[in-house]
């Protein structure tokens, strides 16, 4: 019956000798997955069996010379515009460039320019916290009047002259 089984050299549970430590320790190994290891720093490591060399193509056989939908997307194309003269021919889209308006450059600012601006937008820093009180008090004193055409006029005359 101890005949029948097969008896492997590697056991890692056995008491190794000098001779079977360090290198050796994995020689017996059935795995398959290295040719070899190597000690480097105390750490074991396979050496990887040899990858088959590639075959290319012979010289008779031509690659692939299409254009894959991808590339075909996002190669560099001639600038079209609606009114441009010779305009190359192409497939029919909705939003073609060959169907809109010519659009301007970008003005390029000069290299020493700051394209920052201060004070500019929805206020002026003169008037940034000006309350409404502030804005529209006269100093004139309380309006007695009550008739409403009189001070309707007389606010419309107010606000002209605070816009001119």
């Amino acid at each position: 019956m101890a005949d029948s089984k097969k008896k492997y050299k590697f056991n890692a549970t056995s008491k190794q000798a000098w001779a079977d430590s360090g290198v050796n320790f994995l020689k017996g190994s059935k795995v398959g997955s290295a040719s070899g290891y190597v000690v480097a720093g105390g750490v074991a490591l396979a050496i990887p069996h040899r990858m088959p060399r590639v075959q290319t193509a012979p010289s008779g056989l031509a690659r692939f010379q299409g254009k894959t939908e991808y590339s075909d997307q996002f190669r560099d194309r001639q600038y079209c515009y609606c009114s441009m003269p010779n305009k190359p021919l192409r497939a029919y889209s909705p939003l073609a460039p060959r169907s809109r308006l010519a659009v301007e450059d970008p003005p390029i600012p000069f290299k020493s320019a700051s394209s920052i601006r201060f004070g500019g937008g929805l206020h002026n820093d003169k008037h940034r916290f000006v309350t409404t009180h502030q804005s529209f008090f006269t100093g004139e004193p309380c309006d007695l009047r009550s008739n409403p055409g009189i001070l309707s006029q007389h606010a419309t005359f107010r606000r002209r002259q605070r816009e001119s």
